[in-house]
C-alpha cells in the first residue's frame, strides 16, 4: 500500500485553522500541527518557531475523491496567496508507522504542557510539564483539535490529590497530563485493547504508574468496579458515544459539584450535547472551539443518582 504525505507550511493563524479544517474532514487520523521551539534571551523563554500542518492519505480504496478535493481546494488557497504551494509525497507502506516521526517536533500546548516524543530533547523551563508520548499510529500524535482543548482544560481543573476517570484514553496522554497536574488517582478506560498497551507503555515511560491506573472497558467497567465519587472526568470520543454514555449513568459517579471534559463534539452536534448535559444536570461552565470542533466543560448540579460506593481503585 502507497500513502500520500501533504504539508503546508503557514504563517498566520487564520490560514492554520483553514488547513487543519480541511485536512480533519478529508486526511486520515486528521492534522498534525507541528511547530518547532527554540529558546531565546537572558530568561530562555520558547519561542514558536514556523508551523507545518500534515495530514496522511492512503492512494488504494476509495480515497481518490478525497485526494483530488484536498489538491483542488489548497491550489485554490494557494492561488489566493493565503499559503504557499502544498507539497505532496508518496510514501511506501512500511514508512507509515515512522514518517510522521521524521517531522514531529515538540508541541506546546496551554501554558504549560509540552507534548514530544521519548527521543527528542526539549529544553523545559521550570513551569513546563513535558509528557513523552508514543503514540502508535492507531492513535495519531495527541494534536487533534480536540486533545489539545482538553489539554488546556484540564490545566485549569484538576487540583492535586483529584481522583478521576479519562473515558475513551487512546494514547493515554490525558491520563498521564492529569498524573502531572497533581492528580493522585486516575483511571484511564479504553475499548481497545491496543490502545489499553500503548497508554500502560505510555503511563510507564512517564513514570506515572503511582497516579494512573488503564484498563481495557468502557462504563460497563464503571458499573462492576468500586468507584469512589469522582473530582472529574474527561471523555474526548465523539458526540453520538457522549451522549449515550451520559444518558446511561457516566456523571452519576461524579461528585456535586464534580467536572466534566467533553471533547470530540462537532460545532454542528453542540445542541445535542448540551440538552443531554441539562438532562445530567450539569451546567456548562465553559466552552472553547477550534476549527469545527467544541469542547464542553460543565459541572454537575447535584446528584441526580446514588452515588457508588467505594474507596478507590482496586
Amino acid at each position: 500500500m502507497k500513502w500520500v504525505e501533504i504539508c503546508v507550511a503557514v504563517q498566520s493563524e487564520e490560514a492554520a485553522r483553514t488547513v487543519c479544517q480541511l485536512f480533519d474532514l478529508h486526511g486520515e487520523g486528521g492534522a498534525v500541527q507541528e511547530q518547532l521551539f527554540s529558546r531565546q534571551g537572558q530568561a530562555g523563554a520558547s519561542v514558536p518557531g514556523p508551523l507545518t500542518i500534515k495530514t496522511y492519505l492512503s492512494l488504494d480504496g476509495d480515497h481518490e475523491h478525497r485526494l483530488q478535493t484536498l489538491q483542488n481546494e489548497l491550489a485554490r488557497l494557494a492561488d489566493l496567496g493565503q499559503i504557499p504551494p502544498a507539497l505532496f509525497k508518496e510514501k511506501e507502506e512500511r514508512d507509515w508507522a515512522t514518517a510522521w516521526k521524521a517531522f514531529f517536533q515538540p508541541q506546546r500546548i496551554g501554558r504549560r504542557f509540552v507534548l514530544k516524543l521519548p527521543e527528542q530533547v526539549f529544553p523545559a523551563a521550570e513551569e513546563d510539564i513535558v509528557i513523552d508520548l508514543e503514540p502508535g499510529m492507531a492513535f495519531g500524535t495527541g494534536l487533534h483539535a480536540t486533545t489539545r482543548m482538553c489539554l488546556v482544560c484540564l490545566e485549569e481543573l484538576v487540583k492535586t490529590g483529584d481522583c478521576l476517570v479519562d473515558m475513551g484514553t487512546g494514547s493515554g496522554v490525558l491520563a498521564i497530563a492529569a498524573a502531572k497536574l497533581g492528580a493522585t488517582s486516575v483511571l484511564a478506560l479504553d475499548h481497545d485493547s491496543t490502545a489499553v498497551e500503548v497508554a500502560r507503555e505510555n503511563v510507564l515511560r512517564n513514570s506515572a504508574t503511582d497516579a494512573v491506573r488503564v484498563e481495557e472497558g468502557t462504563l460497563e467497567y464503571l458499573a462492576h468496579q468500586p468507584v469512589p465519587p469522582l473530582d472529574g472526568m474527561a471523555i474526548n470520543i465523539i458526540t453520538e458515544v457522549i451522549v449515550q454514555m451520559m444518558r446511561d449513568g457516566l456523571t452519576s459517579h461524579l461528585k456535586p459539584g464534580g467536572w466534566l471534559v467533553a471533547s470530540g463534539i462537532l460545532a454542528s452536534s453542540e445542541a445535542q450535547v448540551r440538552a443531554v448535559f441539562d438532562e445530567c444536570e450539569v451546567q456548562v461552565a465553559e466552552r472553547c472551539r477550534q476549527e469545527e470542533w467544541v469542547t464542553l466543560c460543565g459541572t454537575k448540579r447535584r446528584s441526580n443518582r446514588p452515588q457508588h460506593p467505594g474507596g478507590g481503585w482496586s
